[in-house]
């Protein structure tokens, strides 16, 4: 998704940035294939930045916004800033914004909010971050060969931020509403389609490695395109499309439980189900041979009949 939202922007004459300290061999050919510059340290990136788009796993997204956070408060930062025209050619900067977009609870959301506290004094002003809650709904940006449209996912924000004019041109380019003033419903919003999405998945996931356990996965599909093809059609899709995103979907699944039971008022209900969708990815990605699947080199798992065979695979310990 990252990598996509990139492409997106650089297509749209958007300069995109990165820190690239602690980055792997693997992750820096990604980035600089798509055309994103790389910077030393997070203080270089706030100080060039004008909006800092989290999209990491949900495990790292309370890390990442400390690390943006601490240095968007550093002493050092303001003056760089300010030596920076404009974005939008306006006599004084504008200050950074910090996107939250990952797949979080609210609770946690909200926890990230207070680590970007607003200037209290002059000699602050120019230090500092606008945090606004988020999520990414839909698949990554992908252009058409023909004619190079953009087919975009949502972006869904909430937090006392104005769209016009500030973000009019970010808005257009990623697809951008804004929900709620309320930092942490689109977070649950994020969550709560993610839910019905990947949510199939995990029960697809069941289904089809039981039916195929029994050498009745062929009839099972069978009578989901005669009887149910826009399930059929939505499962098999998620189940091939799922083994490189294991990894990440386990925590969303945790943070889709607290969701449920906070928000929803299900009271447990959430966790239950949703932490046992959690384990299946957990098992997935951290047991399964499934779990070395990358998004842009597939080897296992590419068909339905092929995917409960793996599932059962386990990775060898040295």
């Amino acid at each position: 998704m990252g990598l996509g939202m990139a492409r997106l922007l650089r297509a749209h004459d958007s300069r995109v940035v990165t820190v690239a300290e602690g980055r792997g061999e693997h992750t820096l050919a990604r980035i600089h294939s798509v055309g994103i510059e790389t910077l030393p340290t997070d203080q270089a990136l706030v100080i060039q930045a004008d909006y800092v788009l989290s999209i990491v796993p949900p495990r790292n997204a309370l890390a990442t916004a400390r690390r943006i956070a601490d240095a968007s408060a550093q002493p050092p930062t303001g003056s760089p800033r300010e030596a920076i025209e404009d974005v939008e050619s306006r006599p004084k900067r504008s200050k950074l914004y910090y996107l939250e977009l990952n797949a979080v609870p609210a609770r946690l959301a909200s926890e990230m909010a207070t680590l970007f506290s607003e200037p209290t004094t002059a000699a602050e002003e120019g230090r500092g971050c606008h945090f606004v809650d988020g999520g990414i709904i839909g698949s990554p940006p992908t252009q058409s060969t023909q004619g190079g449209s953009w087919k975009k996912p949502r972006v869904v924000l909430s937090g006392l931020v104005d769209l016009a004019p500030r973000f009019a041109t970010l808005a257009s380019v990623l697809n951008i509403r804004l929900v709620s003033p309320r930092v942490g419903v689109a977070s649950s919003l994020k969550l709560s389609f993610a839910a019905l999405t990947k949510g199939l998945t995990a029960l697809s996931i069941l289904s089809f490695s039981t039916a195929q356990k029994e050498e009745m996965l062929p009839e099972l599909l069978t009578l989901l395109e005669e009887y149910s093809p826009r399930i059929a059609a939505l499962a098999t899709h998620g189940v091939i499309g799922m083994s490189p995103k294991a990894y990440r979907w386990e925590d969303e699944m945790r943070g889709i439980g607290e969701a449920f039971d906070t928000e929803g008022g299900w009271n447990g209900i959430g966790a239950d189900v949703y932490g046992g969708f959690a384990e299946i990815y957990r098992t997935i990605a951290e047991v399964t041979i499934l779990g070395e699947e990358r998004v842009e080199h597939r080897v296992r798992g590419i068909t339905v009949e092929d995917l409960p065979d793996h599932q059962r695979q386990r990775k060898s310990k040295p």
